[in-house]
């Protein structure tokens, strides 16, 4: 009785490692199933070992989403004010860049726009009329250049799964008139997901520190594909922004939690506005 209770448990415990194997650590130490005949010839990497490898492949990587960030990331000036963009699309020497409507808002008035480039260099800018944001907060605009310039390649991404690592890049922006700090890449986590979006089309909620200026930067994940625009930091100081596109209000509740995050537009929503451009 015992031998066949000890076998109906190692049974079971070969059966759970195969399903967590196979289906809840996709980790390259692990793409074996566990062989049940011969337990002693298991050898189990130890956490250190792992967690070491995985540390410098994580460096690395970062690394080259933040050099990569740093190419196709703009500073968008727009009247006294300033806050970010992605370069998305060149069709000649015809730049276009992807930013959030609320930072064009300072320039509206006399159209100052300039796009300073990661080269330091500064352009006339002017908005892509063509473009139907709808409610969302989103804008382009187009400036010309006779330099070269990395542009992304979108695609209609699924949404992050909660826990998802993400990265933010922008330039943020200091409303005391002193120097701003230059580019700036973040990391944190995907807490929150919207069922609905709220005001401006804001669904993805994470940790990351986006400062003001930031707006209309890029979210990546990690794969370095950008799955959002940034805009919305934590805490805002005023009112309340939580209004879902039904037109519902966010309880106090929801507000409480949802101030806790920054957040982005989905990069899919852009895209379905822009049928018209090919990136």
């Amino acid at each position: 009785m015992k031998k066949i209770l000890t076998t109906v448990v190692f049974g079971l415990a070969c059966f759970l490692s195969g399903v967590a194997t196979q289906y809840l650590s996709p980790v390259a130490s692990w793409n074996k199933l566990m062989d049940c005949e011969e337990i002693e010839d298991i050898i189990i990497p130890t956490t250190s070992q792992i967690s070491a490898t995985d540390e410098v492949m994580l460096d690395n990587k970062e690394e080259a989403i933040k050099t990569y960030a740093e190419k196709i990331t703009v500073k968008v000036l727009s009247g006294q004010n300033s806050g970010s963009g992605i370069l998305i699309h060149r069709q000649g020497n015809v730049y276009q860049v992807v930013t959030n409507d609320h930072v064009l808002l300072f320039g509206r008035q006399d159209q100052a726009y300039e796009i300073q480039t990661p080269d330091g260099n500064i352009y006339t800018a002017k908005p892509v009329n063509q473009f139907d944001a709808k409610t969302y907060d989103l804008g382009v605009l187009e400036f010309s250049s006779d330099r070269v310039y990395q542009v992304v390649s979108l695609s209609e991404l699924p949404a992050p799964n909660i826990g998802e690592k993400v990265y933010a890049a922008g330039f943020p922006y200091k409303l005391d008139g002193s120097p701003d700090d230059g580019f700036k890449f973040t990391t944190g986590t995907v807490n929150l997901i919207s069922d609905l979006s709220f005001r401006g089309g804001y669904k993805i909620g994470y940790t990351n520190d986006v400062k003001k200026g930031m707006s209309g930067g890029p979210l990546f994940n990690q794969k370095g594909e950008i799955i959002g625009i940034n805009g919305r930091h934590k805490y805002p100081a005023w009112g309340n922004p939580y209004i879902f596109e039904n037109g519902t209000v966010a309880s106090p509740e929801q507000k409480e939690e949802m101030s806790q995050y920054s957040w982005a537009i989905p990069i899919k929503t852009f895209l379905k506005l822009t049928s018209k451009f090919s990136f």
